[in-house]
């Protein structure tokens, strides 16, 4: 009937349409020409743009893909390097993919490419990245619309995130000249390479036969994958769409249909192991709402019970708190501080379980309050089903808290994306073996960019002063020499003259410089979050102060109260910036953060993995981050002899690198700028562990 005589809309809401079943699938089966320019270039973004393909098909329709890979380098051999590294995750992705909604995809779209209805072209822009995202349909009477909005060509774009995008149509009088035309002419001038901002390059022929070998055999095949393919994602969009719609909100008592599959997937695998694991899942993916998740099956299980859930901090004690309570659980403690107030409330909560009053009680606890004598006491009072859950489990097997895991403990449950102790290999092994080892593994390059966002890494090189240097070999000659007087062992002094010689690499001098510039380069200091030492805070806010730019401090110092007001004024956009010590390093729920600036970080990989997945949390109107990395190293020209002392500065620092480059959509962009650095620490190729 073509795309006049769809009822389309001017502006489509996910909160109040079902955009695939409303829109994509509509138009799509009434097209004979598709032009996409899609956010990012993945699996995702290529597998969900064969939606609603098999009448598409049958029209004859062309399909024409831009997709975007993250470059600010302009030299053509390091973007083609990018490209085919990119070009080859996606074919490995392709071999090991178990969900069957994305491969079937990819195979749909293989069989595209190998009849030539499918042209895939990537924009590498040289400053930044290909941020529009827009679709152009065309029918056989010549009907054209557009689309242009928040949507990304994902899954999570079409089924799960908050989107909403426009469509103008050529027979509606302005929207043709105004907004149709402009798409079209941007669209072909991006095709055919003409813009001077954006190259346009062709994907490989070793992509397209890589990609082709996973195609069906034939169209009747074809056929059959698309039907299947169509009814999956149309059952995934229904579901996701009447979640989102009949039930307002979730509480205990419809949870199940809020989770996401890796969460169930999660949960069945941590009560086939008796109700006992670990939750290893990157910060951002919803590990407490996983945990609700096993709360709801603890509890439909033993009928009655008692939760106890333990935090690091009091802010994220109340998170929970005032989280579980609005799912509709009103038996909840806050185990923190005055032990005379919740030692009552406990007392009552735990007796209304015996009397049968109550079906649950639950006890949200700082991990000093639930180590305490008093807690452990009242505990062992009461003979309960009991089910303990410790958050940032990493800290639970500190020697002043492992005394509150109990034997009794039957059902364990640890939640972290860094489930291990810093240095401490002997207590990670105990830490997991008491909570059932991890049964459970969610990464970061799983969750981006359905559940967190794409991001940018920026390396900002800097060099120690000739002071610090001389400093830095004068403790390392320290430390050394009583280490050595010691027999090896580390005792209160020395770790007092290591502890010094971070510092001094933390607050280099040199990183000013650095920090003025970033800020510099950023267009717009809104949202952005910067982790400083305790020594860098006030001159940071007096930069902040004279730029003219709001901030305010979050720091051990300030109440619970204070941190939560601080917070709510950040999300609220009264503030630009937050700066932060270690406070926001473990839990805290802030999914504005657009940027964030790391002036000072240590080399424990649970404080800037944790770092980083705070800043990549999604949110309405957040689809992509930056990340600026100040990096300290020795020297800038590297000198022909190299102490030990000044290759442990380094390690330190690449491992970060390795780690955020790793996820990040601009790797090789980073890894050019300190190749040098990296030739010192690994024989053959520095690109290989990128």
């Amino acid at each position: 009937m073509g795309l006049k005589n769809i009822h389309l809309k001017g502006f489509y809401d996910s909160d109040a349409d079902n955009l695939l079943l409303d829109f994509y699938i509509p138009v799509l089966e009434e097209s004979i020409f598709y032009k996409r320019i899609a956010g990012y270039f993945s699996s995702n973004s290529l597998a969900i743009s064969a939606k609603g393909i098999s009448k598409f098909i049958d029209n004859g329709g062309k399909m024409h893909l831009i997709a975007n890979v993250v470059l600010s380098e302009n030299d053509q051999n390091t973007i083609k390097k990018a490209i085919h590294e990119k070009e080859m995750q996606i074919l490995d992705e392709f071999e090991t993919m178990d969900d069957a909604l994305k491969r079937g995809h990819l195979g749909l779209l293989a069989w595209m490419i190998k009849n030539e209805i499918l042209e895939i072209k990537i924009a590498a822009v040289k400053n930044g990245l290909e941020h529009k995202k827009k679709g152009i349909f065309k029918d056989i009477e010549g009907n054209e619309i557009s689309f242009t909005g928040s949507d990304n060509e994902t899954i999570g774009g079409w089924l799960h995130n908050h989107e909403d995008f426009h469509v103008f149509c050529s027979w509606l009088e302005g929207d043709k000249e105004r907004h149709l035309d402009p798409d079209i002419k941007n669209f072909e001038e991006l095709w055919n390479d003409q813009l001077n901002s954006v190259q346009v390059f062709e994907i490989s022929d070793a992509f397209k036969k890589g990609l082709i070998q996973n195609a069906p055999a034939n169209e009747e095949d074809f056929k059959t994958l698309s039907n299947e393919v169509t009814k999956m994602l149309v059952e995934k969009s229904k579901v996701g769409y009447l979640k989102h719609n009949v039930a307002e909100k979730p509480s205990k008592n419809n949870l199940d249909d809020f989770l996401r599959d890796y969460q169930i997937e999660a949960i069945g695998k941590w009560a086939e192991n008796g109700n006992q694991g670990i939750f290893k899942m990157a910060t951002g993916t919803g590990k407490t709402f996983t945990a609700f998740g096993a709360i709801n099956h603890y509890l439909k299980e033993v009928g009655s019970g008692l939760i106890i859930i333990v935090a690091p901090t009091q802010l994220l004690v109340t998170q929970w708190s005032n989280q579980l309570k609005g799912l509709g659980y009103l038996n909840v403690v806050e185990v923190m501080k005055n032990s005379s107030v919740w030692k009552q409330d406990m007392n009552g909560s735990l007796l209304k379980i015996e009397l049968g009053k109550a079906n649950e009680a639950i006890a949200v606890a700082t991990y000093d309050s639930f180590s305490s004598t008093t807690f452990v006491n009242l505990i062992n009072k009461y003979k309960l089903n009991t089910f303990l859950i410790c958050d940032e489990m990493h800290n639970s097997w500190a020697p002043k808290y492992k005394k509150g895991l109990l034997p009794s403990y039957q059902s364990r449950l640890g939640l972290s994306a860094t489930p291990e102790r810093y240095m401490d290999e002997m207590g990670t092994k105990e830490m997991q073996e008491y909570f059932g080892g991890i049964v459970y593994e969610f990464t970061i390059a799983q969750a981006i960019p359905e559940f967190l966002v794409e991001y940018e890494y920026h390396a900002e090189t800097v060099e120690l002063t000739d002071e610090e240097r001389e400093e830095y070999h004068d403790l390392t000659h320290s430390i050394a020499k009583r280490i050595a007087s010691n027999k090896g062992d580390i005792d209160d002094i020395t770790l007092s003259i290591i502890l010094k010689r971070s510092k001094l690499v933390s607050n280099s001098k040199s990183k000013w410089e650095a920090f003025n510039n970033i800020l510099d380069s950023i267009s717009s200091v809104k949202r952005t979050l910067i982790y400083c030492s305790n020594k860098q805070l006030p001159h940071i806010l007096k930069i902040l102060h004279s730029r003219k730019i709001s901030a305010c401090k979050i720091t051990y110092k300030e109440s619970p109260k204070e941190r939560k007001r601080i917070i709510e004024d950040f999300i609220s956009d009264k503030y630009d910036a937050i700066v932060a010590m270690k406070i926001l390093d473990e839990g805290i729920d802030l999914p504005k953060i657009e940027q964030a600036i790391i002036m000072s970080s240590s080399g424990n990989p649970i404080e800037y993995v944790q770092r980083r997945g705070r800043i990549l949390r999604k949110c309405d109107g957040k689809d992509f981050a930056s990340i600026y990395d100040i990096l300290i190293f020795p020297w800038k020209d590297i000198p022909e002899n190299i102490s030990k002392s000044e290759l442990s500065i380094i390690r330190k620092e690449m491992k970060r690198v390795e780690e955020f480059v790793s996820t990040s959509t601009n790797p090789l962009e980073v890894m050019n700028d300190i190749i040098d650095y990296k030739y010192l620490l690994y024989d053959g190729d520095p690109y290989e562990e990128v």
